[in-house]
């Protein structure tokens, strides 16, 4: 969920050697040693930019925004930057574009604009309406009406980096910015409400609501925060808690992932840390609650069935070269679907981890986290294809192809 360009630029222009991607060491020691005055918050920023983005060389971003299904039925997903497209999850048709792929009777170019930026936040959905996010920080309210017809009432321009997926409450939608405010929008018109702020350091992780609070993760102040809906104003803070996960309601409990190969259940109520596991490599994705276990995948290449108190119940760990998890499993046909960033997956029995079925998809990368529709698996690549997995055997398809 967000643009590393930057943060690698920095890193390899000093000719640094980062450790292998997702493996379990210390964060204390920074990979430029040139400033050591901060060093650990340059070893932070260092360690999650190649969570997310990989340990190759610098590249473009192009956003890992997740497929979301419509109300209709429709997969949305991104197919370029500033573009989505709403797909048939059978045929891969192509339902409809936003923008607007209609072209005036005068011109060649289309009606309505691209949203600025490519997307790490996920679409957010209310009914028949659809808010988009960039990373460049434009917003846009998409509407899908009568007989179809799309409308883009109002876009709105927060002047701020945006890499967290939003949260809808109350009629107001609750953006977290890279720069550490959250900018309260208005749905109806798409005027800035109010910006309040939740520390000095990025946010990556998208936040959950819960009671009357938010709670969002602050990467480089190694902190969770819970501010109040009503007024802006922190309600708690928990520390040494560095976190690029979404954050994730567990009943009274908030599950956390750490940059620290952890993860943590976070009181919702007073913000203290109930319990802590600790795992192979960092937790970069959300964990899966199902019933009485909790799933997490790990950048070490491992998969862990808990209890809800932290207690390991079973390990699933992949045979295969550099073995990453970074998106949340999922639970479909009766098995674990456990995706991994080179595009291995495997169908797990659930109270065993036992691995049923294995499948590889060559040549991509995959971040974001999978859809379940119907007994099918969604996957979209960094490079905005999507392709559909039977969840009983692994067999997958393309079914939608990347705009040129």
């Amino acid at each position: 969920m967000f643009h590393v360009k930057h943060i690698h630029k920095f890193i390899h222009n000093r000719g640094q050697t980062a450790a292998p991607c997702g493996q379990n060491e210390q964060l204390g020691a920074s990979p430029v040693s040139r400033r050591p005055r901060f060093s650990r918050l340059v070893a932070l920023a260092a360690f999650a930019s190649l969570i997310l983005a990989g340990c190759g060389g610098v590249a473009e971003a192009a956003g890992w925004s997740g497929p979301v299904r419509l109300a209709d039925g429709s997969i949305l997903v991104q197919v370029k930057p500033g573009e989505v497209r709403a797909v048939d999850p059978t045929s891969g048709d192509e339902r409809w574009h936003f923008p607007n792929s209609v072209k005036d009777e005068k011109s060649s170019k289309r009606v309505s604009k691209p949203v600025k930026g490519t997307f790490y936040a996920a679409p957010v959905l209310d009914k028949d309406r659809i808010y988009l996010v960039s990373y460049e920080g434009h917003v846009a309210r998409v509407d899908r009406g009568e007989g179809g017809a799309i409308g883009n009432p109002w876009t709105a321009e927060l002047g701020a980096n945006v890499v967290a997926t939003p949260i809808l409450s109350g009629g107001r939608l609750y953006v977290a910015t890279e720069g550490g405010e959250i900018v309260v929008v208005g749905t109806e018109d798409g005027a800035i409400v109010s910006r309040y702020r939740a520390g000095s350091g990025r946010i990556w992780g998208g936040a959950v609501v819960s009671g009357e609070n938010l709670i969002t993760p602050n990467l480089d102040e190694r902190a969770i925060y819970a501010i109040r809906l009503s007024d802006g104003q922190q309600a708690w803070r928990t520390d040494d808690a560095a976190s690029v996960s979404d954050v994730t309601s567990a009943g009274p409990n908030l599950l956390i992932g750490g940059i620290d190969a952890s993860l943590r259940a976070i009181d919702a109520a007073g913000g203290g840390v109930r319990w802590r596991f600790e795992t192979d490599g960092w937790v970069a994705g959300a964990p899966l609650v199902a019933g009485d276990t909790i799933y997490v995948g790990s950048m070490g290449g491992s998969v862990y069935a808990l209890t809800l108190d932290g207690q390991q119940r079973q390990k699933y760990t992949l045979d295969a070269e550099k073995a990453e998890f970074r998106a949340t499993p999922v639970i479909a046909s009766g098995h674990l679907i456990a995706v991994s960033r080179r595009g291995v997956i495997v169908g797990l029995n659930p109270s065993t981890l036992e691995q049923q079925w294995r499948q590889e998809i060559p040549d991509v990368r995959i971040d974001a986290t999978p859809l379940v529709v119907d007994g099918q698996v969604f996957l979209i690549t960094t490079k905005h294809a999507l392709i559909r997995v039977d969840a009983a055997t692994g067999a997958h398809r393309l079914i939608s192809a990347p705009s040129e």
